[in-house]
């Protein structure tokens, strides 16, 4: 019987996917070597572009933080062939939007279109890849931009916990900075250093392109191969080691100048190639994220400690981590730090009652589901998996392991995560 339920969900799970996405997923190699993901969806003609590379925050050190977002960020703005304004006119004149983005462990271009205009796009896309202009002026613009965005980080309680915690829970490897970099670093980059990361990072031996639309793969290779097959190789991303020891729990005591307090508890976690990590998303969806998780039924619902409670377990290339994060009046921080302690426990050593997993999982499933509905943010998760080096089939794969999940696997990872030693920051207008 157990079979055959277990059969009727898979099939349910494909047919999900399936309403979700539709389309035909494959992969090929342009003439350079870099690999193409396709993914021909049916519906509306509209086509997304998404160039991925690896090199990214994690590659950076204290002397260049911030080097992968300022490095893609300038690439959006001009070329050797074209003027900002020239740019910014032909991508309107095809009706498109280029963006950038960066990560901690990938970055990139991103270019949604109508279909009929793919040739045009690409030749657009391969000139911003290739032949980057890197202008003074622009580059002085968004450093501004930049520091100016890390100094407003400070104005957010939240993200000045958050800021303070990874600093201590990575170290002094390139997770413990947040993506935009430090003003230090980001102040002393030059136009020299950009040109050498872009080598580095956009080389045939590093790139990924990730196609997702309504239009014939005939078309699309046809036009990748023309424009982006000038794209030498190069040195190919080699993933650091970090080497994290924690010998003892952390407790740091901020003097905020905000007039709540706040509160971020976190556990060393797995990285994304760890066996594990699926039954720690699920933990994660149990104890955080939604108005019926422990968390927020504990401490905001029953006990009113809290204005805002959650949990976050971002996937990473290397070691991530398990973080509880609340907003509070300072009067609540002994009892909520306690009764999180409490809660922690009990969900080491009192298995998650069957119902309470089957809604939490269908709650995964929908957010994943409605997450992938069009065709930029499919582009974007095929290419995702396969740049942190899943490989873009198992995005489809993914919900079968969420219902694989067991109340015993959530049992045993709750041990190997909150049973460890942690890093707890408190911000505290009263602190001393």
């Amino acid at each position: 019987m157990k079979k055959i339920c277990s059969f009727l969900v898979s099939l349910q799970i494909i047919f999900l996917l399936q309403s979700a996405f539709g389309g035909h997923m494959e992969s090929f190699m342009l003439k350079n070597n870099i690999k193409v993901i396709f993914n021909k969806t049916k519906g509306v003609k509209v086509t997304a572009v998404k160039i991925f590379t690896p090199v990214s925050v994690i590659n950076e050190t204290l002397n260049n933080a911030g080097i992968s977002y300022l490095t893609v960020k300038l690439m959006t703005q001009s070329t050797n062939n074209r003027s900002n304004e020239i740019l910014a006119n032909d991508i309107e004149n095809i009706g498109a939007d280029l963006s950038c983005d960066a990560d901690y462990d990938m970055a990139g271009l991103s270019m949604t279109f109508l279909s009929e205009y793919f040739d045009k796009a690409s030749g657009i896309l391969a000139d911003v890849v290739l032949n980057p202009a890197f202008n003074e002026k622009e580059l002085s613009f968004e450093k501004q931009n930049i520091i100016a965005a890390l100094n407003s980080r400070k104005d957010s309680i939240g993200r000045t916990a958050l800021d303070e915690f990874t600093k201590i829970f990575y170290q002094n490897t390139p997770y413990a900075m947040p993506v935009y970099g430090t003003n230090e670093a980001v102040s002393k980059i030059t136009r020299e250093d950009l040109i050498k990361w872009h080598k580095y990072s956009y080389n045939a031996s590093n790139i990924l392109i990730s196609v997702a639309g309504n239009l014939d793969k005939k078309i699309v290779k046809e036009s990748l191969e023309k424009y982006f097959v000038q794209i030498p190789s190069g040195t190919k991303f080699e993933k650091p080691i970090f080497d994290i020891k924690q010998s003892e729990s952390i407790t740091k005591k901020i003097k905020g100048k905000f007039n709540q307090a706040y509160i971020i508890v976190g556990f060393h976690a797995p990285d994304i190639s760890n066996k594990d990590f699926v039954s720690v998303k699920v933990a994660n969806a149990v104890l955080g994220g939604r108005m019926t998780s422990r968390l927020f039924v504990e401490l905001r619902e029953k006990l009113g400690l809290a204005y805002e409670v959650n949990a976050i377990y971002p996937l990473r290339r290397e070691k991530s981590y398990f973080a509880i994060y609340i907003g509070l009046d300072k009067k609540n921080i002994d009892l909520t730090l306690k009764k999180i302690d409490e809660i922690l426990k009990d969900f080491c050593t009192t298995e998650v009652d069957e119902q309470e997993l089957k809604d939490t999982k269908t709650y995964i499933k929908g957010l994943y589901i409605m997450d992938r509905q069009t065709v930029s943010k499919q582009a974007y998760y095929y290419g995702w998996r396969e740049i942190i080096g899943q490989g873009y089939e198992y995005d489809n794969r993914y919900l079968k392991d969420v219902e694989k999940v067991t109340t015993k696997n959530i049992i045993d990872v709750a041990n190997k995560v909150f049973l460890n030693h942690s890093v707890t920051i408190i911000i505290n207008p009263n602190a001393k």
